[in-house]
């Protein structure tokens, strides 16, 4: 069951994406080495049946834990997973990825959308050369800019939650650490390179949340002691 609140206390989250093969062996590590939830989503390639493939695998696969997923395309929204996180692309150059995309599933799910299980996050996309930086036409950001941003989500949006985007890169540690700084009463999940313990380590002592995904497809045995350090 759902506890609306169960995400706050999330560390360590892995983000698989339904456009990329995934290993059967991560599958393996997501049940066994103790992720607190698992996330599915992506930037490009995401429709309704590779989404539900991929959620099938995970039930199938033995992982008992909170398997959520986040909304990229309205044609790829499913049931069978515990919530549904709704991204705002903060600094998106296209108000499409800030409201745009948001309205349009409304008016198509209408009173179908359990508000009960809907979390919005306010989304800081730092690497422009990503898939998700690209489609979203994201603007450079720079400290000050982050700060800001960090901000507007929590005094104007309401945000519970601001995700930092560095999509395949490790981030700018400064950066990270005067968002965290100005987050105050927002949980601060951080996703982007993680490959070492000690990358892991360093942007955890930042923040609240970890999310891990490229690793799962490049080096499934990395990622198994990439968790266990952790643990």
């Amino acid at each position: 069951m759902w506890e609306c609140d169960q995400w706050k206390k999330w560390r360590l989250v892995a983000k698989l994406d339904p456009d990329k093969a995934l290993p059967p062996q991560a599958l393996e590590i997501i049940r066994d080495k103790n992720i607190d939830a698992v996330m599915v989503g992506g930037s490009q390639g995401i429709n309704y049946v590779n989404t539900q493939k991929l959620v099938q695998l995970i039930r199938e696969s033995g992982f008992t834990g909170p398997l959520v997923q986040e909304i990229s395309a309205e044609d790829a929204v499913i049931t069978g997973v515990d919530a549904h996180f709704i991204p705002l692309a903060l600094n998106s150059g296209d108000v499409h990825w800030l409201t745009g995309a948001h309205l349009g599933a409304i008016k198509r799910y209408g009173e179908l959308i359990r508000w009960d299980k809907i979390l919005a996050e306010g989304y800081l996309i730092c690497n422009g050369s990503s898939a998700a930086g690209q489609i979203t036409g994201a603007r450079e950001v720079t400290i000050e800019d982050a700060v800001a941003y960090a901000i507007l989500a929590r005094e104007i949006f309401r945000i519970p939650l601001l995700y930092i985007e560095y999509s395949g890169v490790f981030g700018d540690l400064e950066l990270i650490r005067a968002v965290s700084a100005a987050s105050k009463n927002m949980r601060l999940f951080y996703g982007g390179g993680v490959k070492t313990p000690d990358q892991l380590n360093k942007v955890a002592s930042l923040v609240d949340t970890v999310v891990i995904g490229n690793i799962f497809y490049e080096n499934p045995a990395q990622a198994a002691e990439l968790i266990k350090s952790y643990r």
